[in-house]
C-alpha cells in the first residue's frame, strides 16, 4: 500500500502546498482522501483523476473537501468516466455541498455519497475503512484504511481524543494533524492538537510510523516536529506534497 501526499497545508494553501489531500493506493484501489483546494491538481500529476476509484470527506470544512467540485465538474463535463463514483463522508456534508451548488441534484449525477458514523466500516474496491468520530465540530471522521495486514490511519481534524489513539492502534503509518505549538493553556483551541499531541497520541496506539500533517503556514513545522519527536520514540516526518510512503 503506497500513501501519496497531495497537499498537507492546515486551514488554507499556499504556493506549491495544497491543503489537507491524500491518495492511497494497494495498486488495485485508489482512494483520494480528504479534498482540500489545490489537491485536485496535485492529484492530476499523480494519475488521470477518472482512475480515482472512492474518496473519503472527512468534514465540512473547505480545506477539506472544496476540491471535490473539481472532480464532480469533470466526471460530470470530462470525456471520461460515465457513472457515479463513491463518496464516503459524514452526515450532512452531501447537502451542504449541494447547497452551495444551489442544485440539490447536481451532483448526484457524479457521486454515489455514502454517508458514515462513528463506528461504520466500507469497503472500497480492495480497501477496508474503518471510522471513529474526531475531537473535532463539525462531524469528523477519522479513517483507518487497511489492505490486507497492512493499515493507515488519518487522524482528520481532531484535538487530543482516546477514541482516535484506539482506532489507530498498530497502524503501520499513522498520519496525524498537528496544528499547534507550545504547551496547551486554559484558552488553547481544543479541537486541534499540538506536536506533542500527535506524538503522545501515537505513542499510546503503538503505531510503526508518524507523519505529521494539516500543518499552517505560520507555524514553524521543525518546531512541531521537534515537540512530536519528544513525545514519540518512533520514526517521525512530515508530510511533504508529493511525498510517496510505503506502507
Amino acid at each position: 500500500m503506497q500513501l501519496t501526499v497531495l497537499g498537507a497545508n492546515g486551514t488554507y494553501p499556499t504556493a506549491g502546498r495544497p491543503a489537507s489531500g491524500y491518495l492511497v493506493s494497494d495498486g488495485e484501489t485508489n482512494l483520494w482522501m480528504d479534498a482540500g483546494p489545490g489537491t485536485y491538481l496535485a492529484l492530476c500529476r499523480e494519475l488521470d483523476p477518472m482512475e480515482v476509484d472512492a474518496v473519503f470527506l472527512s468534514h465540512r470544512h473547505p480545506d477539506h473537501c472544496s476540491d471535490i467540485f473539481a472532480l464532480y465538474h469533470s466526471i460530470a463535463y470530462g470525456p471520461g468516466r460515465r457513472g457515479r463514483l463513491r463518496v464516503v463522508c459524514p452526515d450532512g456534508l452531501p447537502e451542504a455541498l449541494a447547497a452551495f451548488l444551489q442544485h440539490p441534484a447536481a451532483l448526484d449525477s457524479a457521486f454515489e455519497f455514502v454517508t458514515a458514523g462513528d463506528g461504520d466500516s466500507v469497503r472500497l474496491g480492495s480497501l477496508d475503512v474503518s471510522m471513529v468520530r474526531t475531537n473535532h465540530p463539525p462531524p469528523t471522521l477519522a479513517p483507518r484504511v487497511s489492505a490486507g495486514s497492512r493499515s493507515v490511519t488519518y487522524t482528520a481534524d481532531t484535538g487530543p481524543s482516546d477514541a482516535v489513539a484506539s482506532h489507530a492502534a498498530g497502524s503501520d503509518l499513522l498520519l496525524a494533524e498537528a496544528s499547534m505549538t507550545g504547551r496547551r493553556g486554559p484558552d488553547s483551541y481544543p479541537h486541534h492538537m499540538t506536536g506533542a499531541e500527535a506524538g503522545t497520541m501515537a505513542a499510546a496506539a503503538g503505531v510503526g510510523r508518524l507523519v505529521l500533517t494539516h500543518i499552517p503556514a505560520h507555524q514553524d513545522p521543525d518546531r512541531i516536529l521537534a515537540e512530536a519527536e519528544s513525545e514519540f520514540d518512533g520514526r517521525v516526518e512530515l508530510a511533504v506534497p508529493g511525498a510517496r510512503m510505503t506502507v
